[in-house]
C-alpha cells in the first residue's frame, strides 16, 4: 500500500497528507452534555456543603457515579471511533507517519506559581480537555499493532516546525499559518491550503524512527538470531 502522513489535531480530528481527512462529531449529544454540566456543578455545591473531614454521602457519591457513567459514555464512543478508523487505514496504507509528539509537556498545567503565575490559564485548561479527549496516544498505539499485524509501519517523525514550514517552498514563519488556513508568505511561493493537510505533507517527507512493523525490521532481529557460520 501507499505511504501517508497523518497530522493530529482539535478541530481536525486527523488530517492526512493525500488531502483527506477523518473526522468526528462531539462525543455527547447535546443534551448528555448539558446534563454532565449540571452534574458536574451540582457535585461541587455538594463538596461545598460537606463539612471537612466528613466523609462523602450518599448523594454525592451518587453524583459521582452518574459522572463516571457520562463520561464512560463519551470514551466507548470515542475507542469505538478510534477502532474504525485506524483499521482503515492501516488496510489502506503500508507505511503512516505520525509525529512524535510529547503529549505530557503539552498538557502541563499554565498555573505557575506564586511568584511566577501563568498566564491564560482558563484558555490553556481548555485546550488540555481538548486535547485529552482526542487521546493522540491511543491513535498511535491502535495504528502500531494494527499496521504491524498487516506488516506495516508507524514512522514517528520530529514534530517542531511541521504546521509552520511550507511544503512547497520550505519557508518557515509561524505568520504562514492562520488557524486552518495556511499562506506561504514567501513571494516566490504563496501556496494557499488547509493548514493541516499542509502539516501532514510535511510529516510524510520527514525522516523519523520506525516504531512498529515488520519487514526490515523483522529481518534484522532474525538475523541477529542465526547461529554464527563456520569459518
Amino acid at each position: 500500500g501507499p505511504q501517508v502522513g497523518i497530522d493530529q489535531g482539535i478541530t481536525v480530528a486527523l488530517a492526512l497528507s493525500d488531502a483527506t481527512m477523518r473526522e468526528h462529531g462531539p462525543w455527547l449529544t447535546s443534551g448528555q452534555r448539558e446534563h454532565l454540566r449540571r452534574l458536574e456543578k451540582k457535585s461541587a455545591r455538594q463538596r461545598r456543603t460537606r463539612p471537612p473531614g466528613r466523609l462523602t454521602s450518599k448523594r454525592l457519591a451518587r453524583t459521582y457515579n452518574q459522572i463516571a457513567k457520562a463520561r464512560a459514555t463519551a470514551k466507548r464512543r470515542a475507542v469505538d471511533w478510534q477502532h474504525q478508523t485506524t483499521t482503515e487505514l492501516a488496510d489502506t496504507f503500508s507505511v503512516i507517519k505520525v509525529e512524535d509528539l510529547k503529549i505530557k509537556n503539552m498538557v502541563r498545567s499554565a498555573r505557575g506559581t506564586i511568584e511566577n503565575p501563568g498566564r491564560n490559564v482558563a484558555h490553556k485548561a481548555g485546550l488540555n480537555r481538548s486535547i485529552a479527549g482526542e487521546a493522540w496516544d491511543r491513535t498511535v498505539t491502535l495504528l502500531e499493532y494494527k499496521t504491524r499485524d498487516r506488516g506495516g509501519q508507524v514512522v514517528k517523525v520530529p514534530a517542531p516546525g511541521t504546521s509552520q514550514t511550507c511544503h512547497q517552498c520550505g519557508h518557515r514563519d509561524a505568520a504562514n499559518r492562520d488557524k486552518t488556513r495556511f499562506a506561504c508568505l514567501n513571494p516566490d511561493c504563496g501556496w494557499v491550503g488547509h493548514a493541516d493537510t499542509n502539516a501532514a505533507i510535511n510529516i510524510n517527507n520527514a525522516d523519523g524512527t520506525p516504531v512498529s512493523g515488520r519487514g526490515d525490521l523483522g529481518a534484522t532481529r532474525s538475523a541477529k538470531r542465526q547461529p554464527p557460520r563456520a569459518a
